[in-house]
């Protein structure tokens, strides 16, 4: 019994002791955390969110009024120019295309008429100067009759450009009574339907307000980001650069972009200038991006090609002379060393001078060591 006593307690002072050396000897491993110099590509990157935006849209809007009565499409449906959208009762385009037709015959009938006394009219001007070259014409009669032709002639000229306004109004309740149908003007993708089967829409011609929208149609052949760039970073962003796009729908998913415009005049916005800039997807799988997703969008503004770098984390700026410093571990203990860096993405800069290859750099400063 004793001796079985005596292993156990042999055993449990083994095994705290083991515990004990290994807390101790994993501390003095894990001491400086480290991370080596490697060379690698490095981009410069300007950062910036947008909105995802098509190529184009377009408000689709009727010259006819009338009631909805078939609107079979809704958003998301694919739709090819010249296909018919929507159809409205033609009734009150009907009665407005007889009603001017009925006035273009009223006008015409007036015309023929206002010509026909014309030649009347014509005809005794020049019997009464062939009275009045023989004296035999007072002069009082011959500024009547001349009086009266002119007279005639004006009215020929009256009736004419009535015929010339009722024919305009016969031709705009054709086109608003062939646009009882309405049809589609681009290839592209209805994005938004504002009415609906048995909806009162008022015509674009006649309306103040250009008429009752009925949908909207967008052209996704391209897709843009129109990105809000800080007034500090406009100045390195510059047309045909190369850009990394992101957004909250697809987290794993980077889109290649290319900027296709910089606006030249800025925004005020929160008391800050901002400045446009308009960035294409370029990528094959571009038709994930939907319009009115919000964007991030990396611009790269320069790049370099297999060069040291480093975590930007193990890079101390001096707080009297701002050099750069970085602790490289030499035979185990710290060394400050001064390095001169170069451009950086936001996670690596880049390194100069002052370090090589596979050095071992401290993630953190010795003294602020756990």
């Amino acid at each position: 019994m004793k001796k079985f006593l005596a292993f156990i307690i042999i055993i449990s002072g083994l095994t705290i002791g083991y515990m004990f050396y290994g807390e101790n000897s994993g501390t003095q491993l894990e001491e400086f955390k480290t991370i080596n110099v490697e060379r690698k590509n490095l981009d410069m990157l300007i950062s910036a969110s947008g909105i995802v935006e098509p190529n184009f849209f377009v408000e689709v809007k009727s010259k006819a009024s009338g009631k909805v009565l078939d609107f079979p499409y809704e958003p998301g449906d694919k739709v090819t120019i010249g296909e018919r959208l929507l159809i409205l009762d033609p009734g009150t385009e009907l009665r407005s295309k007889a009603q001017s037709e009925a006035d273009l015959a009223r006008a015409t009938a007036e015309l023929q008429s206002a010509m026909a006394d014309l030649v009347e009219k014509t005809s005794k001007l020049a019997r009464a100067r062939a009275l009045s070259a023989k004296n035999l014409l007072s002069a009082e009669k011959m500024e009547a009759v001349q009086a009266s032709a002119a007279q005639a002639k004006a009215h020929v000229g009256t009736a004419e450009a009535a015929v010339r306004k009722a024919k305009l109004f016969v031709e705009d309740a054709q086109e608003r009574l062939a646009d009882t149908e309405i049809l589609s003007p681009i290839n592209g993708i209805l994005i938004e339907k504002f009415v609906e089967r048995g909806q009162i829409i008022s015509s674009g011609i006649t309306s103040f307000s250009g008429g009752t929208p009925l949908c909207s149609v967008a052209d996704l052949s391209r897709i843009f980001i129109m990105a809000s760039v800080d007034e500090t970073d406009i100045g390195q962003v510059a047309v045909g650069q190369k850009a990394n796009i992101t957004v909250d729908a697809y987290p794993e998913k980077v889109f290649n972009g290319v900027v296709t415009r910089a606006y030249p005049m800025g925004e005020a916005k929160d008391n800050i200038t901002i400045f446009k800039v308009k960035v294409e997807a370029t990528d094959q799988k571009r038709n994930l991006l939907k319009p009115k997703m919000t964007a991030n969008v990396d611009m790269i503004v320069k790049s370099k090609s297999n060069v040291l770098v480093i975590p930007d984390e193990t890079i101390k700026t001096g707080k009297d002379d701002h050099s750069e410093n970085v602790y490289v571990l030499e035979n185990g203990s710290p060394v400050k060393r001064g390095v001169t860096i170069g451009i950086s993405n936001g996670f690596d800069t880049e390194i100069l001078t002052g370090l090589s290859e596979g050095e071992k750099v401290l993630l953190r400063d010795p003294d602020k060591k756990k």
